[in-house]
């Protein structure tokens, strides 16, 4: 039984890789809460009011999935994989911070609770980085046309892309195993099971078998119309 998480930029194609790989290697599915969150367009339309509120919204939904996961795992021994986590919600809220979204005393209080929270999760076994360039992921969220995402600009992902760095050396120092794959052009369902088995092969347990991958196309990356990560 494992943990996986797979983070990465607005528009960098995390769900379509995590429901894939889901899919694969026969793990439980936990989506990043798109459609349910009552804040995104309120934020997006006035950030400084709602990105407190938002963020706390998304931290405690984040918490609730991922102890569901650990519970999950405990109970079945299947593996779970997250489409983003409480972990790189931290990305979101200092950038918020940064951007003057929150005070000092705002991003005190959520880094409070946020230390209080991980006393009772798991560090994930696997972090599965998509590494896009900010103008990639740019145009990505203009292809899928999201009406709450039109305002984003290149600057906000390029910080972002930053913060990104920061959270991977945080995740190496809990002992997450971090795989950082080049996702500026989507890649073969295959290529991205041999980077996990080259950095964890204890994975090789859970019915990861190249030739599943080649001879089933459906499992092959392709752009799709309108992506459904955030």
């Amino acid at each position: 039984m494992k943990m996986i998480i797979v983070e990465g930029n607005i528009g960098a194609g995390k769900t379509t890789l995590t429901k894939n790989l889901a899919k694969i290697i026969n793990a439980k599915l936990f989506l990043e809460p798109v459609e349910t969150n009552p804040y995104l367009q309120k934020y997006y339309d006035d950030p400084k009011t709602y990105a407190l509120p938002m963020q706390f919204f998304l931290m405690s939904t984040r918490y609730d999935m991922h102890r569901q996961g650990i519970e999950h795992t405990w109970r079945t021994g299947q593996t779970c994989i997250f489409d983003r986590s409480i972990f790189g919600d931290y990305v979101f809220a200092k950038k918020n911070w940064l951007d003057g979204n929150m005070s000092d005393l705002d991003f005190h209080n959520y880094n409070q609770m946020r230390r209080v929270m991980f006393k009772t999760l798991m560090t994930p076994h696997l972090t599965i980085f998509l590494k896009n360039d900010p103008k990639v992921t740019y145009k990505n969220i203009v292809s899928r046309s999201r009406d709450c995402e039109n305002k984003i600009p290149l600057e906000y992902l390029q910080g972002l892309h930053d913060l990104y760095q920061e959270l991977i050396v945080e995740m190496q120092k809990i002992g997450s195993v971090v795989i950082e794959i080049d996702w500026n052009e989507f890649k073969p369902l295959d290529y991205v099971l041999d980077q996990i088995k080259e950095h964890l092969p204890s994975l090789e347990s859970m019915s990861i078998y190249p030739q599943i991958v080649k001879n089933n196309k459906d499992f092959m990356f392709k752009m799709p119309e309108h992506f459904a990560s955030l």
